[in-house]
């Protein structure tokens, strides 16, 4: 199975439907635990939608499509953080490093997304964590972005 399969089983709790065209040009559309994906969207843009209203099925609720109001700009956000997150994870991240991946466009292939996506999810990381950070025996740096294995002197 791809990485969109494996989501759309991980989340297998909701609706999921990528087979109908959407309205006034929606990628993708989260209520009551329905998704919606947009049918003529890339497989690259699809994960990338999924993975967001997946977030927002996790931390958002209500009507969040006026963004002119502060706190849906603020929901819209926070599920495109956590999206980011749900896709490029910090072990995904080391599991890459190890794979020999070692730039943007290695990075977006091993990943099933965009160069641009990655750029956010990383952007996201350095937001969160600052330019280092320390995760599960290995350091981090998000720029340039490095994966070291961060052993002790015995």
């Amino acid at each position: 199975m791809n990485k969109y399969e494996n989501l759309m089983v991980a989340y297998d709790d909701l609706l999921i439907n990528d087979s109908n065209a959407l309205p006034e040009n929606y990628e993708g559309f989260y209520s009551d635990g329905a998704v919606l994906v947009d049918k003529f969207l890339t497989k690259t843009r699809k994960l990338e939608i999924l993975s967001e209203e997946i977030a927002h099925h996790l931390v958002t609720y209500g009507d969040i499509r006026d963004q002119k109001v502060l706190m849906n700009r603020k929901y819209e956000l926070k599920a495109r953080r956590l999206g980011c997150e749900l896709l490029i994870s910090l072990d995904d991240i080391i599991a890459a490093f190890h794979e020999g991946v070692h730039n943007l466009y290695e990075m977006s292939q091993y990943f099933d997304v965009s160069e641009e996506y990655v750029l956010n999810a990383l952007d996201h990381y350095q937001m969160k964590y600052g330019l280092k950070l320390f995760h599960k025996g290995y350091v981090i740096k998000f720029e340039p972005l490095q994966v070291f294995e961060y052993k002790t002197l015995e």
